[in-house]
């Protein structure tokens, strides 16, 4: 099993978190400026060589991720586009995974560099706190990943995992503790402890995207089964009902708009839409290529995302006005 390393992990004794939304903001500020003042130094310690790192910080509107050095048009993947999120605080900053790697675009797309510490990690499914978004967590190839430090450093965590072969996952809004992640052959999985310990809730369903909650109603949950269509959990996974079929086919990767909930964007060659829960789909405008994923700005709901993979690598198109018409991104 390989694991992963971090540099930096000396880290001064935790403060109490305050409880005020506005105190915790605060804290979240005086961290983002420790940080920006330690790579400026580090910049200089290192006489402002080429390999200097990138950092992007996830704090306050910002997103935090060490990358390589080098830009590039089109990110590679390997032969398979895996997901596909955007920041919660920035609709310009954009995150891909497929086989071996991941990377950001902090530009909407146009440019990307891969991040560093995921290399390897196979994105299959990323979660942000909302309360805290240094807090990160991905889903991959082989096992689990944590960031506490915005995506800045990377640390595997298999302890308790059923399984290394982790899909689609999930974070409860209400309650940023809970996750939810789908384990290949195992089924749906619930933590109550941010990945810590895992306890199995369906065993039955069989999905490759994410497990979407509702932001609304804790343990309100979506998925796209491949075998059964768009379904819905009331009870945190344990039972799911279909609502119904994407038409087109199965759906590989869905979306929830966090601030209309009740609409969903699907992955299955195209990007399909739903205004009424998932009961019904419609096409969105066309977009050229084989839709392997689409992802909504929680902060601007009418920027979306879709991904579709070229060869080894990622093309990524636009739309501006929920889906009615795209642009090509890189």
């Amino acid at each position: 099993m390989r694991t992963s390393t971090s540099t930096d992990r000396t880290r001064p004794a935790a403060s109490p978190e305050p409880a005020s939304r506005e105190g915790r903001r605060a804290t979240q500020q005086q961290r983002l400026a420790a940080e920006v003042n330690r790579q400026r130094r580090r910049r200089v310690q290192r006489g402002g060589a080429a390999a200097i790192v990138a950092v992007a910080v996830a704090v306050a509107g910002y997103t935090l991720f060490a990358t390589g050095s080098s830009a590039s048009a089109r990110p590679s993947i390997g032969g398979d586009l895996h997901s596909l999120v955007v920041d919660p605080a920035n609709a310009e900053r954009v995150l891909v995974g497929g086989h071996e790697s991941g990377a950001i675009s902090t530009d909407g797309g146009r440019t990307w560099q891969e991040v560093s510490g995921l290399k390897g990690a196979d994105p299959m499914g990323w979660a942000v706190d909302p309360r805290d978004p240094l807090k990160m967590y991905v889903a991959g190839h082989p096992g689990f990943y944590r960031s506490e430090d915005g995506g800045k450093s990377w640390r595997q965590d298999n302890t308790g995992l059923p399984s290394t072969d982790v899909h689609g996952m999930g974070i409860d809004p209400a309650d940023p503790n809970v996750l939810y992640a789908y384990f290949t052959g195992r089924g749906v999985y619930r933590s109550p402890d941010t990945g810590r310990t895992w306890q199995a809730v369906n065993t039955q369903v069989n999905i490759m995207g994410p497990v979407l909650a509702d932001p609304r109603r804790s343990g309100t949950l979506y998925i796209a089964e491949m075998q059964g269509g768009f379904q819905r959990s009331e009870d945190g996974g344990k039972s799911w009902r279909p609502l119904g079929a994407i038409a087109g086919g199965m759906a590989m990767w869905v979306a929830q708009d966090q601030q209309a909930p009740d609409t969903f964007y699907a992955a299955n060659g195209r990007v399909m839409k739903s205004t009424d829960g998932g009961t019904t789909w419609q096409p969105t405008g066309s977009v050229p290529g084989n839709v392997s994923a689409v992802a909504v700005s929680p902060s601007s709901p009418s920027i979306l995302y879709a991904g579709v993979l070229d060869g080894t690598r990622a093309r990524i198109f636009r739309s501006d006005d929920g889906g009615q018409s795209w642009q090509a991104r890189n």
